[in-house]
């Protein structure tokens, strides 16, 4: 036991509760990421990405997505979960702003300046996008914040991961960069 002190990694209660609970749901034959009622996209689909709207009202266009992997993540300033998330994200951001990858993050918030003071407020400088008709074309109803979706260069959906995740596996996200 001595000589495994040093690679014993130490989960706080919370983190190995959620540890234990998705162990479990997996030994149960439960998918954690199950997408019934989440979404009608699925992994492996071609996605043609939208244009989004930044909260400060500026454009993306396809353009800006095209031939790139992109992670996009809903969230909403009133979220818990998207609070601990976005900062894991902010993280992801600002190590791979050199990479070809593009981050961009959707608010569902109702109120934009919510979400706009919300990004000011924590300073972060990853894109933030409004839920626009086109959006809400591309990807549907959004049930579940937040809400992952990772899509490789050639515009197939990787990944779609509901919830929250933990800063491990976001930073996982880095894969996804060529």
């Amino acid at each position: 036991m001595h000589g495994l002190t040093g690679r014993m990694k130490v989960l706080n209660p919370p983190a190995l509760l959620k540890r234990l609970f998705l162990v479990l749901a997996m030994v149960a034959g439960v998918s954690v990421q199950a997408h019934a009622g989440i979404t009608s996209l699925k992994k492996g689909a071609t996605i043609a990405l939208p244009e989004f709207t930044q909260l400060d009202g500026t454009v993306l266009d396809q353009n800006t997505f095209k031939n790139k992997p992109v992670l996009l993540e809903f969230w909403a300033s009133w979220c818990p979960y998207c609070a601990r998330q976005n900062a894991y994200i902010q993280k992801l951001h600002e190590q791979l702003q050199d990479s070809d990858m593009q981050i961009i993050t959707v608010s569902i918030d109702k109120n934009m300046t919510a979400a706009a003071d919300y990004m000011a407020k924590h300073k972060y400088t990853f894109k933030a996008a409004t839920f626009t008709p086109q959006v809400k074309a591309a990807f549907g109803e959004i049930k579940v914040i937040p809400l992952v979706y990772v899509i490789d260069k050639n515009s197939i959906i990787q990944e779609i991961i509901p919830g929250e995740m933990f800063e491990e596996d976001v930073m996982e996200m880095r894969k996804y960069v060529k």
